[in-house]
């Protein structure tokens, strides 16, 4: 169902995609077929637009003698442009007593725009502050650029525009503030590399060099004040800005001290809470981790197995993305509570989670799995949510890295016996 749903992206451009794969319904993307199609799409939850007011959104500028009459032509093109694109047999623009709506149950949609703006309102109604800011970071990264760039100059576009730009630096804002709290330095950088990148003249560059000031990359961080003050000076003749300029002269205490750095170093990789069972970790990290234990494997020859973790849903469409991420969440939690402190997990996507279980052999895997089982299923309580599990030791894919295809070896839902499991390949 995820497939056959119309995908648009409207923020940072115009792109449409279905079945997996990106489909041009017109070379220009800024065509009245194509603005039609953007302003029905976004006004689905509105249940439609009034067809005086599309018209006049499309021709409002234009000295068009019938507008009525060139909506007419543009919709009947438009039609024309899904079939050619691959589209399924229907109707798509339905008028009704003076609206002009979108037939979303031929094919639902999926807007970025639309989804951003939801999961900010969400977010703000949100009483927990994790909830909140895992909401705010995932409205953030939607936000890959202003809505239709190459269309400000229209003017529904223009109104959109600065709504969605004010919702995006309110809400960084606020995140920034929940993420440094919890000294996330690393995401904060990454988001504000992204917002450098799309409003360079604001300030969120103060915000990269400050997360990597956090992190003691000084050098970086004054490659990126360097880049910056240029930019500034050769765009609008501006000098460093106070702010930058107390970063400066920070940083280059920072590096010219660099013995001092060592402290700040001690403080910052230390383990803040020491929480129980498995070390959760980001699947960079997790890459990272696995490299220095095979290695360590090559020394002293320790048993290390791997564990993929696939949620099945045995009912047909599982449905709403947030009961996919409560069921996804509830497998991650099960995790953590029974493996030891020892083992390392990551989510490797939201169906998927991978285990590292050093020090143990494969009928203990077998163990392993029985218990996260077993708090899956008080968690979720419904026989049509079940856990796939694979292991592979570490040894194995190291041989088999040559063919870049580890063999996984499947116990089913649960497993059974050691014996029973059979050779199969995962891709």
């Amino acid at each position: 169902m995820a497939e056959q749903t119309l995908k648009a992206k409207m923020l940072g451009g115009f792109s449409i995609y279905y079945e997996g794969r990106e489909i041009a319904l017109d070379r220009n993307t800024t065509s009245k077929s194509m603005q039609l199609l953007q302003i029905l799409l976004m006004n689905i939850e509105a249940g439609g637009i009034a067809k005086t007011s599309l018209a006049d959104a499309l021709y409002g500028r234009e000295e068009v003698e019938n507008k009525n009459g060139s909506l007419n032509n543009t919709i009947f093109r438009l039609k024309k442009q899904l079939k050619a694109g691959g589209f399924p047999e229907a109707n798509y623009v339905v008028i009704k007593r003076g609206m002009c709506r979108w037939e979303d149950e031929a094919i639902p949609v999926q807007v970025d725009a639309i989804e951003f703006e939801k999961l900010i309102e969400k977010g703000k109604k949100e009483t927990d502050r994790a909830a909140k800011t895992e909401l705010y970071l995932e409205a953030c990264r939607l936000y890959t650029g202003e809505f239709l760039p190459n269309m400000v100059g229209e003017d529904w576009v223009a109104v959109r525009n600065v709504h969605y730009q004010e919702l995006y630096e309110e809400s960084l804002r606020a995140l920034f503030g929940w993420l440094q709290e919890e000294e996330r330095f690393d995401e904060i950088l990454q988001l504000a590399t992204t917002a450098t990148a799309i409003y360079p003249f604001d300030d969120w560059a103060l915000w990269q060099i400050d997360s990597l000031i956090a992190m003691s990359r000084f050098r970086e961080a004054m490659e990126i004040y360097e880049k910056v003050t240029k930019l500034f000076f050769d765009e609008l003749g501006l000098p460093p800005s106070p702010e930058m300029l107390s970063r400066a002269r920070l940083m280059a205490e920072r590096i010219s001290q660099s013995s001092g750095v060592i402290h700040d170093i001690k403080q910052r990789i230390r383990e803040r809470q020491k929480f129980p069972g498995a070390y959760y970790c980001t699947y960079p990290s997790f890459v990272d981790i696995y490299h220095v234990i095979s290695r360590m494997m090559e020394r002293n020859g320790m048993s290390v197995y791997l564990m993929l973790c696939t949620i099945k849903y045995t009912g047909g469409d599982m449905g709403s993305a947030e009961k996919e991420q409560a069921v996804s969440k509830a497998l991650r939690d099960s995790i953590m509570e029974v493996l030891r402190r020892g083992d390392f997990y990551t989510r490797y996507n939201t169906q998927q989670y991978l285990i590292m279980l050093p020090e143990i052999n494969q009928e203990n895997c077998a163990k392993v799995s029985a218990r996260i089982d077993r708090a899956f299923s008080k968690k979720v309580r419904r026989s049509d949510f079940q856990v796939n599990y694979y292991v592979a030791s570490v040894a194995e894919i190291d041989e088999d890295a040559v063919s870049e295809k580890p063999r996984f070896r499947s116990g089913g839902p649960v497993w059974s016996s050691v014996g029973e499991t059979k050779g199969e390949e995962v891709s």
